[in-house]
C-alpha cells in the first residue's frame, strides 16, 4: 500500500496507524501534539491535512492507498492556527 505525501509517494507499513505514523517512517514532517503526548487523538488540531480535497486530522486518519495528501500549504497552515 502506498500514499502520496506533498508529492512524495511512501510504502505503508503494518504498524502505521495513522498518516502521523507514515509520515514519521519517511521523515517527513507533521505538527502534532496530542498522540504524541498520550491525549486524545484528534484533541489538539495541529496536524490538519488535506486528502483528496478535504480537510481532516491526520492523527485520526487511517492510511488508505492511493491517498493523495497535503501538509505544507499556507492555507493549511493558516487552518491550524485557528483550529478548523
Amino acid at each position: 500500500m502506498k500514499v502520496a505525501i506533498d508529492g512524495v509517494v511512501v510504502s505503508v507499513g503494518p504498524e502505521d496507524k495513522n498518516i502521523v505514523d507514515v509520515a514519521d517512517r519517511a521523515h517527513i514532517g507533521i505538527s502534532t501534539l496530542c498522540c504524541r503526548d498520550d491525549r486524545v487523538n484528534g484533541c489538539c488540531k495541529a496536524c490538519v491535512v488535506e486528502i483528496d480535497g478535504e480537510k481532516k486530522y491526520a492523527c485520526e486518519t487511517k492510511p488508505v492507498d492511493g491517498m493523495n495528501i497535503i501538509v505544507d500549504r499556507e492555507d493549511l497552515k493558516k487552518n491550524k492556527r485557528k483550529k478548523i
